[in-house]
C-alpha cells in the first residue's frame, strides 16, 4: 500500500516538475521572440497544457505568442482564451482590430474596383 501511494506521488512531482520545465521555456520563447510579449503574458501550464494569460495590442500579437508556444518542444495544446487583444489606455482613442495595417497596404478586392 505503501509502495503505491510512493509511486504516484513520484508521478505527481514528475508531473509538475515537467510543467514547471515547459512553463520556463515557453517565457524564455516568448522573450527571444518578442520581449514586449513575454512581460504582458503570464504563462500556467498543466499536464503539457499552456494556458496564455494577459494583454496583447494586437491580434498579430496573440498569434505571434500563440505560434512561438506551440514551437516550444513538449507543448502539447495552447489555450489562448485569456489572452486579451484591444487594450484601450484612458486617453486614447480606440484603433481598428489590425491597426498596424493601414488602407493603402491592404490589397484591394474585386469589389473596390
Amino acid at each position: 500500500m505503501k509502495l503505491r501511494s510512493f509511486e504516484q506521488y513520484s508521478h505527481h512531482l514528475e508531473s509538475v516538475a515537467h510543467d514547471t520545465w515547459l512553463t520556463a521555456r515557453v517565457k524564455s520563447a516568448l522573450a527571444m521572440g518578442e520581449p514586449s510579449l513575454a512581460m504582458h503574458i503570464h504563462v500556467k501550464t498543466h499536464a503539457g497544457t499552456v494556458a496564455l494569460s494577459g494583454r496583447v495590442n494586437t491580434h498579430r500579437e496573440c498569434e505571434q505568442a500563440v505560434a512561438l508556444t506551440r514551437s516550444v518542444q513538449g507543448v502539447v495544446d495552447v489555450d489562448a482564451r485569456e489572452l486579451l487583444t484591444h487594450v484601450f489606455k484612458p486617453g486614447s482613442f480606440p484603433e481598428a482590430p489590425n491597426a498596424e495595417e493601414s488602407a493603402e497596404q491592404r490589397p484591394r478586392s474585386s469589389d473596390d474596383q
